[in-house]
């Protein structure tokens, strides 16, 4: 992973692709939601969250990763990050919401859990209610009946 991201990183500045640069990205995603899987890999799951920061010219997010090492900006993925999230793991960085789930992972044949706009709506307001910074909406599903 860390070879691959190396390559990776090194071709979007060599492309002028980061912000800084002038470029579009403003923000990358190395890893998501890694904090649920990393105690089954005991140490090695610690020292694998540390090589992240390679040196993007843009923050890095990891989400729900508590520990996640500076410039890394831990985030929220969820349904109401105001009440789960207990915000980043230092005080200089922004509070972000990655991935405000509009609807619910479903298995063939699950019924839909499709939120409100009301709901989302409302959600937002308070998350933003708490000094955050960003809230992306992931998910976004459209129920379409004929």
């Amino acid at each position: 992973m860390k070879k691959f991201t190396k390559v990776i990183v090194k071709m979007m500045k060599e492309e002028k692709l980061y912000g800084s640069q002038g470029g579009p990205i403003v923000l990358s995603q190395i890893e998501n939601e890694y904090n649920t899987i990393q105690i089954a890999f005991k140490d090695k799951g610690a020292s694998y969250v540390q090589w992240v920061a390679l040196g993007t010219v843009v923050p890095w997010v990891m989400c729900k990763q508590k520990d996640a090492p500076d410039p890394v900006i831990n985030a929220c993925n969820g349904r109401n990050c105001r009440d789960t999230f207990t915000g980043p793991n230092k005080p200089y960085k922004p509070v972000l919401w990655t991935e405000n789930w509009t609807a619910q992972y479903r298995s063939f044949g699950d019924p839909p859990s499709q939120r409100s706009a009301e709901d989302l709506a409302y959600s937002v307001a308070r998350f933003f209610l708490k000094n955050s910074t960003l809230n992306n909406y992931y998910m976004v599903q459209l129920v379409l009946n004929f």
